[in-house]
């Protein structure tokens, strides 16, 4: 039976949601709780993403369902891990490596079913919004934009309808992921083009041809060994006007995060030591529960952060 909230959704919203209810009908209530805390603003971005990504799943859609619901199966085992060691179970990228990014049929239902997070999960969509409402909406002048870590590209795929977007790259350590990022963004639609380059930023320095307006790291530096590293760089791949968009989720335990972030002010240390100063941080907590609660039980928080290049600092 449908409830109200569900059935109030945007028509592919509703799609997706019903997909992956008719794979988990038990999840229905999970997804009535997220859907409900939104805003018309999240709303409204979320449906232009679940746009995409039914172009990206179509012909797939039961399979991708059924990814979600594992890959969840996945998250809470490492929640259960998680709770009962205070860590993470992987603490090195050569870890993660051998044990997840290797492993090819793993990752295949893993990427899937983090997609569909995308749309389902508040602190997701809440973050996603963000970017739009709060960065994208805000760029009045033409901007040469990167991204690290892209994935599915569904943030540089709202990149690249920006009017204003002059210059577009996004950069990957793996150059598989960033086979499946072309292969996504043609699906989807991107109305300009997008430079796809592997690269490792915690490697040696590479030479950049040019400064970037917009930086935007999402979900990158939980799967680093060394983060604060990562910003130090991106600082000086910015323009002196430029902003980043840096997201990151704290006491997320996943079986490829590396690192653990327990508090906004652990990020907000971390993003100014690197040399930036912090217009916007905003935590979105899952399920959009009390933060005071979520941090001391240890649930998870995403951490949107806006910041321009503190030039007081050399």
């Amino acid at each position: 039976m449908t409830t109200p909230a569900l059935s109030q959704l945007p028509p592919a919203t509703a799609r997706i949601a019903a997909h992956v209810i008719a794979a988990w009908p038990e999840h229905a209530a999970y997804l009535e709780r997220s859907f409900a805390e939104r805003s018309a603003a999240i709303t409204a971005t979320v449906e232009r993403a679940a746009e995409a990504t039914e172009r990206l799943i179509t012909g797939r859609e039961a399979e991708v369902a059924a990814d979600y619901r594992w890959t969840c199966d996945q998250l809470r085992e490492e929640e259960l891990f998680f709770h009962r060691e205070g860590r993470y179970r992987r603490s090195t990228f050569a870890a993660a490596l051998a044990d997840i990014y290797s492993d090819h049929a793993y990752m295949q239902r893993y990427v899937n079913g983090l997609l569909l997070t995308q749309i389902l999960w508040f602190n997701h969509a809440a973050t996603l919004d963000m970017l739009v409402s709060e960065v994208l909406s805000t760029q009045s002048a033409p901007f040469d934009y990167l991204e690290v870590g892209p994935g599915h590209g569904l943030m540089v795929w709202f990149a690249a309808h920006h009017p204003q977007a002059r210059h577009l790259e996004a950069w990957d350590v793996s150059a598989v992921s960033l086979t499946e990022t072309r292969s996504a963004l043609a699906i989807m639609g991107a109305t300009q083009p997008v430079i796809l380059t592997e690269m490792d930023i915690l490697g040696p320095t590479p030479k950049l041809a040019r400064p970037y307006d917009l930086i935007v790291i999402s979900e990158v530096l939980e799967h680093l060994e060394d983060p604060a590293r990562a910003l130090r760089f991106l600082r000086s791949a910015i323009a002196e006007k430029g902003r980043i968009f840096i997201n990151v989720p704290l006491n997320s335990p996943s079986p490829d995060h590396i690192y653990l972030f327990e508090t906004p002010e652990e990020v907000r240390a971390m993003v100014e030591a690197a040399g930036f100063q912090i217009e916007t941080l905003t935590p979105f907590v899952t399920q959009n529960r009390d933060l005071t609660k979520a941090l001391k039980n240890r649930i998870t928080v995403s951490v949107g952060v806006i910041a321009r290049p503190d030039t007081t600092v050399s």
